[in-house]
């Protein structure tokens, strides 16, 4: 077994991400991500429902989880809990280097084991979305995520049984750190959520038309001032900026791997002209259209 180097993250509608992680036997994975082999230069919009670790190895990071931004910087750890939709971004284009631990709950302990009811359970479903514990404060932790590495990597005898109590252990460290049960229900939340949903489906598979804001909306039973302020709440952002993301995030594949020409790219990306879609291009990947699939020639 070793490390997967990732290059880019592959979402269903949902933006679930579709890669399960690890096995049902061993339901662990282990990620070095360097930034510089990444297709867009950052790792996108996605959710699943194991829970994330991130260590920064090199560069400064820039983590949205949901409506949050958080900066890190070498070092430093971010745990991620599961479910939450969540991006990252090297402050420097394609520069940074960092390791995530995705694994599910039920690897420290059966569902249905006292550990899990006592010990993983109620941080899972009713703890806080994150934790960013800084490199000043995790030196004990991140330790053990090297030695989780050298494991996995190697996989000496026992290495499974290895990991597993080493990830016992960074869990009880989180434990002293995430409060149990601090964020209580809000029935909003999960409104919320469901509209989300159903605007980035409708976007997904709309993206290549001349859809408006009042498209999205309809789409979700809300008006366009209800839709803007449910994104703001969730994801931090604007249904437009989202979809324009989006876009970009699609064209930079055409770019990669279709013949297609420059301007027949900004037509099948939903872009109204070609001049409209090489500035925002250039904004979101900080070179043109062109630059951009000569570089990957």
């Amino acid at each position: 077994m070793k490390e997967i180097q990732a290059k880019q993250t592959i979402v269903d509608d949902s933006l679930r991400e579709i890669k399960g992680h690890g096995t049902e036997d061993f339901p662990i994975a282990v990620y070095f991500d360097d930034f510089s082999d990444f297709e867009n230069g950052f790792i996108s919009w996605h959710w699943h429902e194991e829970v994330q670790i991130t260590m920064i190895l090199e560069g400064d990071f820039i983590c949205r989880v949901e409506a949050e931004e958080v900066k890190m910087k070498e070092g430093d750890l971010l745990f991620i809990n599961k479910g939450l939709l969540h991006q990252i971004h090297p402050a420097k284009k394609s520069q940074g280097k960092l390791y995530s631990f995705i694994f599910r709950g039920e690897f420290l302990g059966g569902r249905g084991s006292r550990v899990y009811q006592t010990s993983v359970e109620p941080y899972l479903n009713h703890g806080v979305p994150f934790l960013l514990l800084q490199k000043e404060k995790n030196a004990g932790i991140r330790q053990k995520l090297l030695a989780i590495v050298e494991q996995y990597k190697n996989m000496p005898k026992h290495y499974a049984l290895e990991i597993s109590v080493l990830l016992t252990q960074i869990w009880m460290i989180l434990c002293e750190h995430l409060p149990e049960k601090e964020v209580s229900e809000n029935p909003g939340k999960k409104r919320d959520d469901e509209r989300i949903k159903r605007a980035l489906l409708y976007m997904q598979t709309h993206y290549g038309e001349d859809i408006s804001l009042d498209d999205i909306a309809r789409e979700c039973y809300v008006g366009r001032s209800e839709l803007c302020r449910c994104f703001q709440r969730v994801l931090g952002t604007s249904p437009k900026e989202f979809l324009l993301q989006y876009r970009i995030r699609q064209a930079t594949v055409l770019l990669k791997t279709s013949e297609y020409q420059i301007a027949e790219v900004a037509e099948l990306t939903g872009f109204s002209s070609p001049s409209h879609f090489g500035s925002y291009f250039k904004k979101y990947m900080g070179c043109t259209p062109r630059e951009y699939r000569n570089e990957r020639i």
